[in-house]
């Protein structure tokens, strides 16, 4: 792309390609000399041209190599993401931007509407899964639920070319408040609930919801804002956004709201009232935190012209979230459930539907783990659940990032009360050893990791087999031990 598409120069340049890190050989490239917490892009500036950089955008003052084109402006993060767009064909702007935000239930309600969707248009997904299209699932570069915007608007050029007319993208608090989502326009935003998390990031809840309102801010009068208001802070955000404000609930009146929830072991039924009239809704999808992602993509499809009566039978056999509340059968008498939760109030919502599916005189048994470097004030939290809820529990390998694992499940067994964990430091054999332990009626929940197929360490990603097939293996050979 010619450099004078985005910027006024006195030479033009022909930019092939843009860099992001300027330890990579990247030749014909543009590099951004952006500043982040840690590191002042200015300071690789010279590591860039000798890896293929012919142009440097800039804020502060630098020495002047002969040769390369230097373009100086106040603000380089949005010549960044200007830039970017443009590389990609602005094609972004040329489909229907569908953004989800709250701490849990992002990946489901995306996920699920890209597969309603999918029924009608061509619908692409990006998120913490990676991104989908025609049904192929990819993973991100870099294993963010949002991606930077090079490689965000590549892909959105991407599933253009392949005819998907809409985008459902997960918009974390980090990828809103490091401007990574700016100048896209959003048809339709999704608030689902907040609750603590993320403090690494923000501090505290105030500024994580203030990060989260970014997203609406960016909404126009005639967007869509879809808000549970059972959330306190939905309550919140539906006062403050200037957009055409849709509710959901269940126990408060709302513009799409579910009463007379059944909730089975493999899915839900509930009457929606929306508009004066009522619809008989089936899912596939168990536990009531699904009623809320449900009554949301059903908001989300109603609101942008998908007809209610149309939904429903997709409704009943919709594509499942690959380790979102996963129950795992394999033919036993025993439930065994993989989720991604990793937060509190996530284990108080997984541990809500294992008693709901767990007979009172049955046990529940979890696995689980905490992650290293981020946000330490999760374990407390998913440790005192787990210490009130659980009958067994086992702490185990997670994603220990440069952290020493074993020190991490120290640290987490020090806040239970009441249990005194194992720690089996081997997932597959802590997986293996709770699935041995699980009785008739039992329930065994995995938990953290979800349908990850990798372990995040200094190194790098670690190849993991999943949760997912470490239990249908350990079941199989449960059984073939009981023969």
């Amino acid at each position: 792309m010619l450099l004078s598409k985005v910027f006024h120069t006195e030479k033009d340049l022909e930019i092939r390609n843009i860099m992001f890190d300027s330890r990579k050989e990247t030749p014909d490239s543009i590099f951004f000399a952006m500043k982040g917490k840690i590191n002042d892009g200015h300071t690789f500036i010279g590591k860039a041209i000798a890896n293929g950089a012919i142009c440097i955008v800039h804020s502060d003052p630098v020495d002047r190599k002969e040769g390369i084109v230097y373009i100086q402006t106040e603000d380089v993060t949005s010549a960044y993401v200007t830039f970017c767009k443009a590389f990609y064909d602005n094609a972004i702007d040329k489909m229907n931007v569908i953004g989800i935000t709250g701490t849990n239930g992002k990946t489901t309600i995306a996920w699920i509407l890209r597969d309603l969707i999918s029924h009608f248009n061509g619908c692409g997904y990006i998120g913490t899964m990676g991104y989908c299209y025609d049904e192929e699932v990819h993973d991100s570069d870099r294993n963010l639920t949002t991606p930077k915007p090079d490689e965000l608007f590549r892909i959105a050029k991407e599933m253009y070319d392949h005819g998907c007319q809409t985008l459902v993208l997960e918009a974390s608090s980090e990828g809103l408040l490091t401007r990574r989502l700016e100048q896209i326009h959003f048809s339709t935003a999704v608030f689902n609930n907040l609750s603590a998390d993320h403090f690494d990031v923000h501090g505290d809840m105030e500024s994580y919801f203030q990060a989260k309102c970014i997203l609406f801010d960016m909404l126009g009068k005639e967007d869509k804002a879809i808000i549970n208001i059972d959330d306190e802070y939905g309550k919140r955000l539906i006062e403050s956004s200037k957009a055409r404000n849709i509710s959901y609930a269940i126990d408060t009146e709302a513009d799409y709201r579910a009463i007379n929830i059944q909730l089975h072991n493999d899915g839900s039924e509930f009457v929606l009232l929306h508009d004066g009239e009522r619809h008989h809704i089936r899912t596939n999808m168990p536990a009531r935190f699904n009623v809320y992602n449900i009554l949301a993509v059903i908001a989300v499809l109603n609101e942008n012209g998908y007809a209610i009566e149309k939904i429903i039978p997709y409704l009943e056999t919709t594509q499942l979230t690959p380790g979102r509340c996963q129950l795992i059968e394999e033919g036993q008498d025993f439930n065994v459930v993989v989720d991604f939760a990793f937060t509190e109030n996530s284990f108080v919502k997984v541990f809500d539907f294992a008693e709901s599916i767990t007979p009172d005189d049955r046990k529940i048994i979890a696995v689980f783990g905490a992650s290293g470097d981020r946000d330490h004030n999760r374990r407390p939290g998913t440790a005192r659940v787990a210490d009130e809820r659980a009958d067994t529990v086992i702490l185990s390998y997670d994603d220990p990032a440069t952290e020493d694992m074993m020190e991490i499940l120290i640290d987490l067994k020090s806040y239970f009360k009441k249990l005194d964990p194992e720690i089996i430091l081997d997932r597959v054999e802590a997986i293996r050893k709770a699935i041995r332990l699980a009785d008739n009626g039992d329930t065994v929940l995995l938990l953290g990791k979800g349908s990850d197929h990798f372990f995040l360490c200094k190194e790098g990603r670690v190849p993991y087999i999943s949760d997912e097939t470490v239990a249908k293996e350990a079941i199989r050979d449960k059984f073939m031990n009981k023969l």
